[in-house]
């Protein structure tokens, strides 16, 4: 479900002496399948954009389509956008409060006039997707997992209603390096399935190994749009823009400046670590 935004910007407060512009004049379109990082520093925008996509708030000016449809006319059922968008918000793990983990992922699909059969195969679908053995933990609390799986039952409770659309927002933030990575693949397979991915990350290194397009956002306005090699590859203009640079990056940038032939897209550790693999044989002969 491809979407689309035509010079949306959008305004806090409009009218008041409180106004602030979030957003001027973005222009951004998404196709199906795709996984894009979310880059800026804060107050870039980054928040005001996704929560635009999901419908939470509706833009002062321009116009959002999904599949073609403006999700902000009077006559698009809200309900139908919700269940084709789904937004994780950072540490969703603090937003579990039922008293089971079957209760908790299903709790939004109570609401959607399921039965209960429906309900429990779509609260088991969403579960196996995350990694858990449905029977195994269903009626166990959520709040007994680690912090990682506690994030893993939250976002089952989303893709339990089967959107075309994930959108996260920092959702690494505060893991262990193991809980990141195992998270971030869980990701790599929704969108392998065929899930648009839309994330938020100040973490430049999970986006430079996991998204294939980069936006960066600056005061409210969309600065940069590309590849992740190519979003990336510009060290200095990267700095510039305030964002966070990948550490893999930087390493290849001090090694050219210290004349080492290391090129300057290399931005995940698997291909830095064969390049040097190949200088270290080439100085060896």
């Amino acid at each position: 479900m491809p979407i689309k935004l035509d010079n949306v910007s959008y305004t806090y407060a409009p009218g008041t002496s409180l106004a602030v512009r979030a957003l001027r004049g973005v222009t951004l379109d998404v196709a199906d399948g795709e996984f894009i990082g979310v880059m800026g520093a804060t107050g870039s925008g980054k928040s005001t954009l996704i929560q635009l996509i999901a419908g939470l708030i509706k833009p002062t000016e321009g116009q959002i389509l999904l599949d073609g449809e403006n999700i902000n006319a009077k006559k698009y059922d809200r309900d139908v956008l919700h269940r084709k968008v789904g937004l994780v918000f950072q540490y969703p793990e603090y937003q579990l409060f039922e008293t089971t983990v079957e209760r908790d992922v299903g709790f939004a699909l109570r609401h959607l006039g399921l039965t209960k059969d429906e309900t429990a195969a779509a609260v088991r679908a969403a579960l196996e997707t995350v990694g858990f053995d449905y029977d195994a933990v269903r009626d166990k609390s959520p709040l007994g997992f680690s912090g990682g799986e506690k994030r893993r039952i939250a976002i089952a409770g989303v893709l339990a209603s089967k959107p075309g659309v994930l959108i996260l927002d920092e959702p690494v933030a505060g893991l262990d390096p193991l809980g990141r990575q195992d998270f971030l693949n869980m990701v790599d397979a929704l969108n392998a399935a065929g899930t648009t991915i839309i994330m938020i990350s100040h973490n430049a290194d999970a986006l430079a190994e996991h998204a294939r397009r980069i936006i960066v956002m600056k005061n409210g306005e969309l600065i940069r749009d590309g590849s992740a090699r190519d979003i990336f590859s510009d060290y200095y203009d990267l700095l510039r823009s305030g964002v966070g640079v990948p550490q893999v990056r930087c390493a290849a940038q001090m090694l050219r400046e210290r004349g080492v032939d290391m090129p300057g897209n290399t931005i995940r550790y698997d291909e830095f670590i064969d390049r040097l693999k190949i200088i270290m044989w080439r100085k060896s002969q």
